[in-house]
């Protein structure tokens, strides 16, 4: 049977899901830049955007590390340098923001599993 989550793990849990959601979209433009031949500009910018705003979920949420992590992709686009540094530098953050997340999902439900035994 599975057991009901308090209001505080389940408010967690939203917001690691909001940023989830909104840093699959992040991944999915690096992943189209890496892909264009022309035009790379366009989804830079996008890209830029879509980091501060998953930032701006986690921040709120009382996760400071991903918003860290999500901001320096922010900052990785605005900096100089060649593309293909630029897409290692992104591809490297977009996985430790994407185990950043799964990490704070097992703990909120781990801290819950806890409580329930305790």
């Amino acid at each position: 049977m599975a057991k009901k989550l308090s209001a505080n793990a389940m408010k967690k849990l939203e917001v690691l899901t909001e940023a989830r959601r909104k840093w699959d979209r992040v991944h999915s433009l690096v992943e189209m830049t890496a892909s264009q031949k022309v035009g790379q500009d366009m989804y830079l910018s996008q890209i830029k955007r879509a980091a501060e705003d998953v930032a701006r979920v986690c921040m709120n949420g009382g996760y400071g590390p991903l918003a860290g992590n999500a901001g320096e992709m922010a900052l990785i686009v605005k900096r100089g340098g060649t593309l293909q540094t630029k897409l290692r530098q992104m591809r490297e953050i977009v996985g430790s923001v994407h185990n950043g997340i799964d990490r704070a999902e097992k703990s909120v439900m781990d801290s819950e599993k806890e409580t329930f035994e305790g």
